[in-house]
């Protein structure tokens, strides 16, 4: 029997086999650096893997701002979307999509347990391109020096045990400090999962990546002490681990979801490019860089501050063909291609929307003007965005997204002339979605288990107000019913559509219109609006006041009434609020204003039941 043993593992029987490179034999090193190498290459694919999962980029040195990423890691005030728990929130998030739990769980775990399992069977040496991979190709520094420390764990003898699998949990020690760290850091975007399931979600892949280290480590050294240490224990696991998280996700997420949530990042409702934000601090600097030389008393500074805004305000008018124009083609663009690239996927119709509604954005130039504020907003529908709204809804009617379609589609028909094709619409949208649903909140209690991996659907991120959307449409269909001229037909209401209310000459322009349009069916409507651009809340409730007692006839008297009850509320007159609202109850039952009177009471009543509790 020894001699049989010996003519299979022909090693000096005085050396004692530990790892790989105890076996000197010149078969047994090129197998194993062979198979290093085949190991180092496939984990190098799945730490690119990693970071295409959170960029969509397959190899992160070829980033143009590469550098950057790295060193931005190494800033502890910036949330970098570099540590694992992060990556559970984006792009594809697994609030939206709980699939990715197991495929970023095992993904992990994979980059936790290999450089680990290379420092047991094949010493810390063989492991620094595995740790390096992790933090230059991974783009994961601190996962990486949290893992080197694993390894120098394993490597020091006396922190070696006589069980290997012992010896392996405790290096976890390391890795299970930085996951703990790394979800302290995601403390501000925990916050935003309100639902407890949600949280739970944000913490699973983190213990299934521990969960599964353990059995990957286990499995494998136990393998290894079968075959004495010879060389091959690693890849066949390796491979499991890196094929069995890419099925997972080609299968039941899509590289579509991937794609689509790139985009949703970069042009979507929370895209950093549209959130509005406070500019006065960069215009006055752009201002002194342009007056070095000008004293802000002399009688130069004046007309180059204005030039000055007049530079901001060409740039952030969507009209004006310049900065912001650029950036809305691109968003198209970028959406145009997502639907050519995935035409069958689920978020093609939220990809039509993102590219309608970036077409459709613009800058409140007055709010800019007035409070160097950067205000957007999208219910003035550009002509651009025509197809990509027609598209949506031929193909998606029956969604929020084919409601904002119908309306936006209403509008750009009246400017058009187009007046029963809008009527159509706007039927339709009333008739599909009835008064409007308001938007699911979150619920609070902790949900089925086979609910939580339930994908929520598609259009949930796009934060679609559907309620608003079909106020908007009734509102509009009740204009177009009751403004039908006998003399001027649809011209009136025709011209009043084509300007824009946050334009600083609306006002101007829709008194340009009574003026050629004399004694015209909607002049009540028009002067209401004309009394609405008022800023001053004060001279709001005045010009309201009038619109209350010329219009006693006109189809605009519901609205004129709830309006000046909202006036009222803004200066603080609550108890004639209160007595406004309840004339639009009372005087106009099939108003859809009444409505919206009943919901302010609503509010009225709760405020004062709060108020009478906390005396």
């Amino acid at each position: 029997m020894a001699e049989t043993l010996g003519q299979l593992d022909p090693v000096d029987r005085d050396v004692t086999i530990e790892d790989v490179w105890s076996r000197t034999e010149k078969k047994y090193r090129r197998r194993a650096t062979v198979l290093l190498i085949v190991n180092v290459g496939l984990f190098s694919g799945l730490a690119g893997v990693a970071y295409w999962l959170r960029t969509g980029v397959v190899f992160a040195p070829v980033s143009p701002d590469y550098v950057n990423q790295l060193a931005a890691t190494f800033n502890p005030t910036l949330e970098t979307q570099h540590t694992p728990t992060t990556l559970s929130l984006g792009p594809i998030s697994i609030e939206q999509v709980p699939m990715m739990i197991p495929v970023l769980g095992l993904i992990l775990a994979a980059l936790v347990s290999i450089p680990i399992l290379v420092t047991i069977l094949y010493r810390i040496t063989s492991s620094l391109p595995f740790v390096a991979s992790v933090g230059l190709i991974a783009v994961m520094p601190w996962l990486a020096i949290a893992l080197l420390a694993s390894c120098l764990l394993v490597s020091v003898n006396p922190l070696r045990f006589r069980s290997r699998f012992a010896t392996a949990l405790l290096a976890l020690l390391p890795v299970v400090l930085y996951f703990f760290m790394a979800s302290r850091q995601a403390g501000s975007a925990v916050e935003m999962l309100s639902n407890p399931a949600d949280r739970i979600k944000l913490m699973a892949p983190l213990i299934l990546a521990l969960i599964a280290s353990a059995i990957v480590m286990g499995i494998v050294l136990i393998i290894a002490r079968i075959v004495n240490y010879r060389p091959g224990a690693i890849a066949p696991l390796l491979a499991i681990l890196f094929l069995t998280p890419a099925a997972l996700f080609e299968f039941e997420v899509g590289r579509d979801e991937l794609h689509y949530r790139l985009l949703e990042r970069e042009y979507g409702p929370g895209s950093e490019y549209f959130l509005g934000e406070r500019v006065d601090g960069l215009f006055d600097r752009a201002v002194e860089r342009a007056t070095w030389n000008i004293r802000p008393g002399s009688p130069d500074y004046g007309p180059a501050r204005h030039a000055v805004e007049m530079e901001w305000m060409l740039a952030l008018d969507a009209d004006a063909n310049l900065l912001f124009t650029e950036y809305q083609d691109r968003a198209a663009a970028a959406a145009e291609r997502f639907v050519e690239l995935f035409p069958e996927s689920i978020y093609a119709i939220n990809a039509l929307h993102i590219g309608g509604r970036a077409l459709d954005m613009r800058v409140d130039l007055e709010r800019f003007r007035r409070d160097r504020e950067l205000v957007f907003y999208d219910d003035f529908p550009s002509a651009k965005s025509r197809r990509s709204w027609e598209l949506i809804e031929h193909n998606a009617p029956d969604t929020p997204s084919g409601a904002d379609a119908m309306l936006r589609l209403a509008q750009l028909d009246v400017r058009d002339g187009n007046i029963d094709d809008a009527v159509i619409k706007l039927e339709r949208l009333r008739d599909t979605f009835g008064q409007g649903d308001a938007r699911p909140t979150k619920r609070t209690t902790v949900r089925a288990v086979g609910a939580i991996m339930t994908r929520q659907p598609p259009e949930s991120s796009l934060d679609i107000p559907l309620t608003r959307k079909v106020l908007a449409g009734r509102e509009l269909l009740d204009l177009i019913r009751e403004n039908r001229d006998p003399l001027w037909d649809a011209d009136p209401l025709v011209a009043m559509m084509h300007f824009d209310p946050r334009d600083s000459r609306y006002a101007e322009n829709l008194r340009g219109i009574l003026a050629r349009y004399p004694g015209c069916q909607i002049a009540d409507n028009i002067r209401l609006r004309i009394a609405l651009t008022h800023a001053d809340p004060d001279k709001r409730d005045a010009a309201l006041r009038q619109c209350v007692e010329r219009s006693q006839t006109g189809d605009a008297r519901s609205e004129a009434i709830y309006r000046l009850g909202l006036a009222r509320q803004d200066i603080r007159d609550l108890s004639s609020a209160r007595r406004l609202f309840d004339d639009v109850v009372a005087e106009y039952p099939e108003s859809l204003w009444r409505e919206q009177a009943e919901s302010k009471l609503r509010q009225l009543d709760r405020a004062a039941t709060e108020q009478d509790q906390h005396r």
